[in-house]
């Protein structure tokens, strides 16, 4: 037992000094300030079913400030069963360009593949059709630009502040997926983005998107990521400004959450990244040791001491982790949540690992099968 417990503390440390890595990636970030790039802008949004949507995501993306010569708008129908189709058409933004995917073509990802193969801007900047943007996005996104030597930009989302345990458990979790995807582009050893903000140079897309050869669903974001990281892994960079940051919604209920965590979990089974691929076993493992010695405290008291000892380390590195970016993004209210969040993640990851794997999920009205 002793080396057992060795083992757990190994793994603790191994955590401690990624985390510890990640915040010293996200104090590194610094915002840039560049007014006098203007290059010419695609924003590709893939759609399907979305009819709930659709006014706010229109009128979010028609208050940007930006020179309407330099910018389209091009939204992709993906088999849309709703009013989804009809609402995009009665849009009057001038820009706009509104694509149907062929049928016997389907999925988020051709639709981007798609969008981006249709768009004449020489920056693309990708978004999910929930999300809500400050009317200095696209400017400020694009200005990361000017440098050459920058070929993606990974950009802040938020989940939009809302009343329920559940979604301040989501809201934490998110932003502490946020947070070290910055941290680890801070140290220039990229991990994931999110797919809802991003930018990417169009040549970029062409070159390293390999779309058609993955098997997942969903990943437009990640394995473009990855693919560019092994090329040129200081091309990629967090864009730390607030004006940039979008928002968008979380999950109503509990079987819609745990759904869409286990379509994200889905995709590292494809991971060829190392780095990504040791982060996920080793986050997988420390959560697992904490859940082990809750158990053995509760058959064995002398196991006690050791559980304390393991989460209180825990609990401070991932609350060092976090705040920051809890302030960063004006969510200090979930502040008094990171101790009990500690306890719930560690059995919803193990939760969450084990179902991606066994059970199907659906998306956007289809199901998809393991």
């Amino acid at each position: 037992m002793a080396i057992l417990l060795q083992v757990i503390f190994f793994i603790l440390l191994l955590y401690v000094f990624l985390i510890t890595r990640y915040i010293y990636g996200w104090k590194k970030i610094k915002k840039i300030k560049n007014d006098s790039f203007f290059p010419t802008v695609s924003i590709v949004i893939a759609l399907r079913n979305e009819e709930k949507v659709v006014a706010r995501l229109l009128m979010s993306l028609q208050s940007q400030i930006y020179d309407i010569s330099k910018l389209e708008i091009i939204l992709v129908n993906d088999h849309s069963n709703d009013s989804t189709l009809e609402l995009l058409k009665e849009s009057d933004i001038e820009n706009i360009h509104i694509l149907n995917m062929p049928k016997g073509q389907n999925g988020k990802k051709k639709a981007i593949s798609r969008g981006v193969t249709f768009a004449s801007g020489e920056i693309i900047i990708a978004s999910d059709a929930d999300c809500t943007f400050h009317p200095n996005w696209v400017n400020k996104m694009v200005s990361y630009f000017a440098n050459d030597e920058v070929k993606l930009v990974s950009g802040p989302v938020v989940l939009e502040k809302q009343k329920g345990i559940l979604q301040k458990f989501q809201a934490l979790e998110f932003l502490s997926l946020i947070v070290s995807g910055a941290g680890a582009i801070g140290v220039k050893d990229a991990i994931f983005c999110n797919g809802a903000n991003m930018a990417y140079r169009k040549d970029v897309f062409i070159q390293f998107n390999d779309f058609n050869d993955s098997k997942t669903v969903s990943g437009d974001d990640v394995f473009l990521l990855h693919n560019l990281k092994q090329k040129y892994p200081a091309s990629i960079v967090f864009a730390k400004d607030k004006d940039i940051i979008v928002r968008t919604s979380s999950e109503k209920n509990l079987s819609s959450y745990i759904n869409q965590r286990k379509r994200w979990a889905s995709k590292s089974s494809e991971y060829k990244d190392f780095s990504s691929i040791y982060v996920s076993y080793l986050v997988f493992l420390t959560n697992l040791c904490l859940v082990f010695l809750i158990f053995m405290a509760i058959l064995d008291k002398s196991f006690f001491n050791f559980l304390c000892i393991f989460y209180l380390i825990k609990y401070i590195v991932d609350f060092v982790l976090l705040y920051p970016v809890l302030k960063f993004f004006t969510r200090q209210d979930l502040t008094k949540w990171i101790f009990p969040f500690e306890f719930f993640y560690s059995f919803y990851i193990i939760l969450i690992i084990v179902l991606s794997f066994t059970q199907n999920f659906v998306w956007k009205g289809r199901v998809h099968i393991k």
